[in-house]
């Protein structure tokens, strides 16, 4: 059958939205805190270890030594140094700098102190989940948290992943649905994709602007694999 000339506009025009659709779709789902899915465009990448392990760390900017709400957590990249530094990754919002962003130069948060969770009198913190079907496995379904003072979820503890609509970033309240359950060790260990493809003398992966950090969750390691969480935007 003949396509009239409309017919043939028609056509691309609905090519095209479907294909703006899509890149939207994965714009929108591979966000900060988002989870790795079956066919994501990520799925299978390579993740790079980084050089020295990253921590979580926050800017104490209210009572000394102690852990408040409004302190913004990050991911501390480089542990020997106690300040934000460029290319740390916020794990909470700083102004009007999403949770997820990378740390830029410029950034007024820049030089700032950091408080590494578990030092002194600060409790510890570590990512944990929360096994929402009970089967005692960690799932795509369950969501993530940096859970300070382990075991439960606890007030000012940052949704890495979002719950019952609470997004990743969001603090823990009082009051919130979570609030008091019980978590879980998250296995795996934080690494990255090496977006430029940059490498040292060593042949080794170089962390800097732009690459996104992982929580690389299972096997087969240093691979992007479904249920693997995205850390940074």
């Amino acid at each position: 059958m003949r396509i009239l000339p409309f017919s043939r506009i028609a056509l691309s025009m609905l090519v095209l939205t479907l294909m703006a659709s899509s890149v939207s779709w994965a714009q929108d789902e591979m966000q900060y805190g988002s989870k790795v899915r079956w066919n994501d465009v990520d799925e299978g990448g390579p993740l790079s270890p980084f050089y020295m392990g990253p921590e979580f760390a926050f800017w104490d900017g209210g009572i000394r030594g102690v852990f408040d709400p409004e302190d913004p957590v990050y991911i501390n990249i480089d542990p020997t140094d106690d300040e934000v530094s460029e290319n740390d990754v916020r794990l909470t919002i700083f102004g009007d700098l999403p949770a997820g962003s990378q740390v830029a130069k410029a950034d007024n948060d820049v030089g700032q102190p950091l408080t590494k969770f578990g030092t002194g009198t600060t409790p510890r913190a570590e990512l944990r989940f929360l096994d929402v079907n009970g089967d005692r496995a960690y799932s795509l379904n369950d969501p993530i948290y940096l859970n300070v003072v382990p075991g439960k979820i606890n007030s000012g503890d940052v949704r890495i992943t979002n719950y019952q609509g609470y997004p990743a970033g969001s603090r823990v309240a009082d009051s919130d649905l979570d609030n008091g359950l019980p978590t879980s060790t998250l296995p795996g260990m934080l690494s990255f994709f090496n977006t430029n493809g940059n490498i040292n003398n060593g042949g080794y992966a170089i962390y800097d602007r732009g690459d996104i950090v992982y929580m690389d969750t299972q096997y087969p390691f240093y691979m992007v694999t479904i249920n693997d969480v995205r850390m940074s935007i």
